[in-house]
């Protein structure tokens, strides 16, 4: 009895030594983080877009998501005593009316903001402070955009444009690669200082 429990345990312990790590496991392994970082970001872009461009995105989130963003935008422009009115993802007032449209809702560079700390190659108690710090400012800064956007329609439209396209914009992406900048040095800080602490 004693010599069959002895050849069981000898051939699982075989069988544990002789599973070797499958291809792919293996090629991810040897790649560098540089790669690692470009691929797992690109990966999160993909399947961002594919959901922001589909027809389920456009059904049931794009308009709640533009309305939530005009009544937000309206009603920062009330508080500072421009009177308006808000009606799904349009803001009406005396002398001007904005239409917050697809492209608009800041989603895009929040979305690579995001990814970017998600991929990147730090323990998760790191990233957690930037993906919520990150959100909020964005956030915050496309609804101050859009009553920006409003304000330039009605006291300086021939400013629309620029302002919309190339002010808002890449004022806009400048602002998101600043945060990300900005929490990858804090990030680094303390990882190394945890590291040297340990």
């Amino acid at each position: 009895m004693a010599k069959k429990g002895l050849k069981k345990k000898s051939t699982k312990g075989k069988s544990k030594q002789s599973k070797s790590p499958s291809f792919f496991s293996k090629y991810w392994q040897e790649k560098s983080p540089v790669f690692k970082f470009i691929a797992g970001f690109l990966t999160c872009i993909l399947v961002f877009y594919a959901l922001y461009y589909s027809t389920w995105f456009e059904v049931n989130l794009k308009a709640p998501i533009l309305a939530m963003q005009a009544i937000a935008g309206g009603a920062l422009l009330n508080l500072f005593g421009h009177s308006v009115s808000v009606a799904n993802e349009v803001i009406s007032g005396s002398g001007a009316t904005v239409k917050i449209a697809g492209g608009c809702d800041g989603l895009e560079a929040t979305a690579l903001f995001l990814a970017a700390i998600l991929v990147f190659p730090l323990p998760f108690k790191f990233k957690w402070p930037g993906l919520l710090a990150g959100f909020i400012v964005l956030s915050l800064l496309n609804v101050f955009r859009i009553a920006g956007l409003y304000l330039t329609q009605k006291y300086w439209p021939e400013a629309f444009d620029f302002m919309h396209i190339q002010g808002g914009l890449y004022l806009y992406s400048i602002i998101t690669i600043l945060l990300m900048l900005i929490w990858a040095d804090w990030a680094l800080k303390n990882y190394k200082k945890e590291k040297v602490a340990i």
